[in-house]
């Protein structure tokens, strides 16, 4: 199935949801975004990319790769009832790595 622009809004929702609670007083979230890629067997999976735009001090240490790792697990119930039965691969950057960047190779990253 393609995940249709709905779908990707939804699950970008989720993300944010559980993110925010988890470190919404830590962290800023600036945009996080759903895009289809095919695997090496021509499944689809979700890559979904965080940008995090960082905390006061500029300090990313506070991102646990345990619960990270783990929020798939708790979000995937509700993936199911979105149709999304592959585990997504989730990204998180650095707004601050991607903002030199040209528009043309942001759209690289994101296609």
């Amino acid at each position: 199935m393609a995940a249709s622009e709905l779908v990707k809004k939804k699950v970008a929702s989720l993300y944010r949801k559980h993110l925010e609670a988890e470190y919404g007083d830590r962290l800023v979230f600036d945009d996080i975004r759903v895009i289809p890629r095919l695997d090496q067997w021509g499944d689809e999976y979700l890559h979904i990319y965080v940008i995090v735009a960082g905390t006061a001090a500029g300090n990313y240490d506070v991102l646990d790769p345990s619960w990270i790792n783990s929020l798939y697990w708790e979000l995937r119930p509700e993936l199911l009832v979105l149709g999304v039965t592959s585990i997504p691969v989730d990204s998180y950057i650095d707004k601050a790595e991607i903002a030199p960047w040209t528009d043309e190779e942001r759209a690289r990253l994101f296609r």
